[in-house]
C-alpha cells in the first residue's frame, strides 16, 4: 500500500478531494493512505506562526526552517521520499508519476506566501514543480501529484485504462467514441463498428500519431530524441531549431521518412554517437566504390569505365579528407587513402595496358 503524507497549511482544502471518485475508492479499498498534516502543528512560536519576513526586504512572507524540518524529523522514515512543491522543481510527466507510484512512502510538502527558506532544500530529496505558471499554494500541485501517482498503484483503476492513457507511449491518446452513431451530423468512424479488431488497432495508432502531431509535436520531437540522439528538427509548419545544442561540431543528415514524423534534417551532437554514424555512413559509400573498382579490374568493362572509377577514387578522397577527416580517427583514415591510393594506381595500370594493347593492335594491322 502506498502512504502519502501531505504537509500544508491549510488542511480543509483537501476535504473534497479525498472524498470523490477514484481517491476515496482507493482510500475505502485500503490501496493508498493519505494523511494531511497540518504545519502549524509543528510551530512553537505565538499563534503558530510559520512564516516571518524575508532578509534583505521584500514583500510578503516566507515559510521558516524550524517548522519544516521539525515536521519532516517526525514524518520521515528509512524509506520516506520527501517530495517539496516549487516552482524551482523539475516539470512534472507521466513518466516521474510512474517512477512515484512505485514508492511505499511519500511526504509532500506544500509550500505558500512567497515560498520556503532556502534551507529547506537541504532537506528534500526531490523538488518538482506541475508548471510555469503561479498559484496561491502548494496544495493544487499537491492534489495533482497525488491523483496522477495513486491511478498508477495497481488495483486502484482497470489495467486496460492504465495502458491507453494518454503520454505512455509519448503520445496523446486516440479519439474516442460512444452512442449515439451520429450527432448533428458527426459519425463514428466506420472503422469502429466493423468488429476487425486488427484494423480498429492500426486505426487508433495511427489517429495518436495524427492528433499527437497536430496538438502536441513536441512530444513527437521528444520520442525521436530518444530514437536518434540529440538534434535539431526543422519542418514546414511550427517546430523550429531547438534551442540549447551546440551545432558547431555536430554532424548533418538527411534521415529516411519515417511514419511517426518527418524530419527533414538531423544535426547530431553526440560525439561518440557521430563516430558511429559517420563510419557506418563512409563505409556505405566504400562498399559500393569498392564493387565499381572490383568490376574494372576483374571483368570485362567499356571504355568509360576506368575513367569513371577513377573520378569516383578522387571525389572519396575528397570527400575523407575535407568531411570525414573532422570525425573518424586519423590513423584508420589514413589506411582508408593508402588503399584507395593502390587501387588508384591498379585502375591507372589496366588502362594504361588498355591503350598500349589498342596501340599493338592498330600498328599491328598496319604492316
Amino acid at each position: 500500500m502506498l502512504k502519502i503524507n501531505i504537509l500544508t497549511l491549510f488542511p480543509n482544502m483537501f476535504d473534497g478531494f479525498m472524498t470523490e471518485s477514484i481517491i476515496k475508492r482507493a482510500l475505502d479499498d485500503k490501496k493508498i493512505k493519505i494523511d494531511i498534516k497540518n504545519l502549524r502543528d509543528y510551530s512553537d512560536k505565538k499563534h503558530n506562526q510559520v512564516d516571518d519576513t524575508p532578509y534583505g526586504g521584500g514583500s510578503g512572507m516566507v515559510l521558516m526552517c524550524e517548522p519544516v524540518f521539525k515536521a519532516v524529523e517526525d514524518l520521515k522514515k528509512k524509506n520516506t521520499k520527501v517530495i517539496m512543491m516549487t516552482p524551482q522543481g523539475k516539470p512534472y510527466n507521466q513518466k516521474k508519476a510512474e517512477e512515484l507510484s512505485k514508492e511505499k512512502d511519500l511526504l509532500i510538502i506544500c509550500g505558500h506566501y512567497e515560498g520556503f527558506d532556502e534551507r529547506i532544500s537541504s532537506i528534500v530529496d526531490e523538488e518538482i514543480s506541475i508548471g510555469d505558471y503561479v498559484l496561491t499554494g502548494g496544495e493544487i500541485p499537491a492534489m495533482v501529484l497525488t491523483d496522477s501517482i495513486s491511478r498508477l498503484v495497481p488495483g486502484v483503476i482497470d489495467e486496460g485504462s492504465r495502458e491507453n492513457d494518454s503520454f505512455s507511449e509519448d503520445l496523446l491518446d486516440y479519439p474516442t467514441y460512444t452512442k449515439p452513431r451520429e450527432y448533428r451530423g458527426m459519425k463514428v468512424p466506420d472503422v469502429l463498428l466493423s468488429g476487425d479488431h486488427k484494423k480498429i488497432d492500426e486505426w487508433r495508432n495511427k489517429e495518436s500519431i495524427k492528433k499527437t502531431r497536430e496538438k502536441r509535436p513536441d512530444l513527437i520531437k521528444s520520442k525521436y530524441r530518444k530514437t536518434i540522439g540529440k538534434y535539431s528538427v526543422y519542418d514546414n509548419q511550427n517546430i523550429k531549431k531547438s534551442i540549447g545544442i551546440d551545432l558547431k561540431n555536430s554532424y548533418e543528415f538527411n534521415p529516411r521518412k519515417r511514419d511517426l514524423y518527418t524530419v527533414n534534417k538531423v544535426y547530431l551532437c553526440d560525439p561518440s554517437f557521430i563516430k558511429k554514424v559517420a563510419k557506418m555512413t563512409l563505409e556505405r559509400k566504400l562498399n559500393v566504390l569498392f564493387k565499381q573498382i572490383n568490376v574494372v579490374l576483374n571483368e570485362e568493362s567499356d571504355d568509360e569505365a576506368g575513367a569513371y572509377v577513377l573520378g569516383e577514387i578522387d571525389k572519396m578522397q575528397s570527400l575523407i579528407i575535407t568531411l570525414y577527416g573532422k570525425y573518424l580517427d586519423n590513423e584508420y583514415l589514413s589506411l582508408l587513402l593508402l588503399k584507395l591510393d593502390a587501387l588508384k594506381s591498379e585502375v591507372s595500370m589496366k588502362e594504361i595496358k588498355k591503350i598500349d594493347t589498342v596501340d599493338y593492335n592498330k600498328k599491328g594491322r598496319s604492316r
